[in-house]
Parts: structure tokens; C-alpha cells; sequence
């Protein structure tokens, strides 16, 4: 069966849903693999939608298209999800959080270009890419030549804080120690397929003012990926630098996942555009990721 999902402004109406027959409750945040990533209803989608579930399961859903780590760190930016999770008057327990954080806010930074808007540089430890001038300075090759170090240290660091601070949130109310459900990501073919108001896409734009284009772009795109995935798994609680009770399902290991073709504009493989997937696509995630909340979330 398939979690119940409610949005979060829901329990604020007059006549909330009942919840408290459900067998698990589960809080849910994030960004789009969470929410609705397209405009078209009728490719719309997210994981909670797709999940896999044995015992009915109801899932309040904070998420919404283009959310940040930071904002969801934020009372003032995201205020159901703190009222929900952990501030007086408001908190309700939960037996689990459900979290997808770290993509967009890499695809954000990805967009930082090296030049500002007043005409001053940008430090390349404020940056994902460097400057054609700095690549030819290292003499570096490969894909990895575009990526900087510095930068791509100084944005890990900031997931981490904003991730330990989440933890620090869930401990200060009555869902202290409950577990928190991360998941890690496909890397996606960088093509230019967005929504209606985004055409372009999201990484596609962003590559090419750098000059990263072809094979050079896709390769990109799994490096920054292939690392995002790394930093998350080592949140596991399992890992020696992990976070308490933090467990990271690692839907990037999904091998059936249909990539997109780089020319294609519109909906190809299991993915609806450049960054998210098709209701197909979910529904693989949701297959494996399903058993894996109930094995954590008895």
C-alpha cells in the first residue's frame, strides 16, 4: 500500500485529519524529490507519494519546490515543520523524519558565477567551479579540472552544520532522539528540461557559464554528485562520523533507473526533467526506499 499524504498547513484547519489511527506517523521536509517537481499534473510526483508501505502510514508534508537546508533549519523560513517537530504549543510526536536536503541547495550553489554583480571576484572557497584562468594555472585535466576544491570544502561544511543543527532541533522537543530519514541522489544527465517558468533546466545554465558543455558537463555532474552522495552516507549513524539516530537510504544504488538522453529537451528515462523523476522513476525509488523506513520505523 501507499502512505496517506497530507500537506502540513492541513492539521492548521479548522477541521484537521485524523491521524492517530494511523500504525506510524511520519514528518516529512525537504526539497522537490518531495514535493511536486513539475508543472504538468499529470508527470507530477515525489517519493512519499510512492513509498511502499505494509501498516497504513500517514505522512505530514512540509516540503515544497526549491526548499534549502537552510531554510528547513529556519523557524522564520519553514514554520510548519519547526512548529510540528519541536516548538511548545505546537509539537506533535512523530515516530520518524523524513528529510531530502543537499540537492538543491548544491544546485544553488552551482550557480554562484566568479564574477559578482558589481564587477568584484568571487573567492574560488565561495564557488563550485573555477575559471578557465584558474584551470590553466594548475594545469589540471579531467573533469575534476572545473571543480573547486576549496569551494566544494566550504559548501560540505555547511551541509554539515545545517544537518547537525537539524539534529540539535529534533533533541530540543518531545522528538528527541526519534529517527531521521535522509536519502542520497541520482545523478541526473545535465540537458536543458525545466518547468514552463524554467525552460532551461537547473544545472544546464549553470555549467555552461562556465564553459563545462558534452561529455564534460555529464562527467561534472557525477563528480558533484558521486560527492553529495558521499557526505550524506557518512551522516548514517552507522559510519564512525555519523549523526545520532540519522539513517541515510542510498537511492543513488538504484541500477534501474533509466538515465536521460542529453538531447532531449522533454521527459526521457524515468526522468520528467533535468533534476527530477518521472511518477515511473519514484515509484522504483519508492519500491526499495518503502521497506527500508519500515525496517527503521517498526
Amino acid at each position: 500500500m501507499k502512505p496517506v499524504v497530507y500537506p502540513s498547513d492541513w492539521l492548521f484547519r479548522d477541521n484537521p485529519p485524523t491521524i492517530n489511527h494511523a500504525h506510524r506517523r511520519v514528518l516529512a521536509e525537504g526539497d522537490s524529490w518531495y514535493s511536486i517537481g513539475t508543472l504538468n499534473l499529470a508527470a507530477a510526483s515525489n517519493i512519499p507519494f510512492k513509498l511502499e508501505v505494509q501498516k497504513v502510514t500517514i505522512i505530514i508534508n512540509c516540503a515544497y519546490p526549491g526548499d534549502t537546508l537552510d531554510h528547513m533549519v529556519d523557524w522564520a523560513s519553514d514554520p510548519y515543520f519547526d512548529k510540528l517537530l519541536c516548538k511548545p504549543k505546537f509539537q506533535m510526536p512523530w515516530d520518524g523524519i523524513l528529510l531530502s536536503a543537499g540537492g538543491n541547495d548544491m544546485i544553488d550553489a552551482a550557480r554562484v558565477q566568479p564574477v559578482n554583480k558589481d564587477g568584484t571576484p568571487v573567492p574560488a572557497n565561495r564557488r563550485l567551479f573555477l575559471t578557465t584562468n584558474e584551470i590553466t594555472a594548475l594545469g589540471a585535466t579531467g573533469a575534476g579540472r572545473f571543480i573547486s576544491d576549496s569551494g566544494w570544502n566550504a559548501f560540505a561544511d555547511y551541509l554539515h552544520e545545517n544537518f547537525k543543527t537539524l539534529v540539535q532541533r529534533r533533541d530540543s522537543g518531545i522528538n528527541a532522539g526519534k529517527p531521521i530519514l535522509l536519502h542520497t541522489y541520482a545523478a541526473p544527465v545535465v540537458r536543458p528540461s525545466g518547468t514552463v517558468f524554467n525552460s532551461g533546466g537547473w544545472l544546464y545554465p549553470s555549467l555552461l557559464k562556465y564553459g563545462i558543455v558534452g561529455q564534460d558537463a555529464q562527467d561534472v555532474s557525477k563528480i558533484l554528485f558521486n560527492r553529495l552522495r558521499q557526505l550524506l552516507l557518512d551522516l548514517d549513524c552507522k559510519h564512525p562520523t555519523g549523526l545520532s539516530n540519522v539513517h541515510v537510504f542510498d537511492s543513488a544504488g538504484i541500477d534501474s533507473l533509466i538515465p536521460a538522453a542529453p538531447d532531449d529537451k522533454g521527459s526521457s528515462g524515468d526522468w520528467v526533467n533535468e533534476i527530477h523523476l518521472t511518477p515511473a522513476g519514484y515509484a522504483k525509488v519508492g519500491a526499495a526506499m518503502g521497506p527500508w523506513l519500515e525496517s527503521i520505523i517498526p
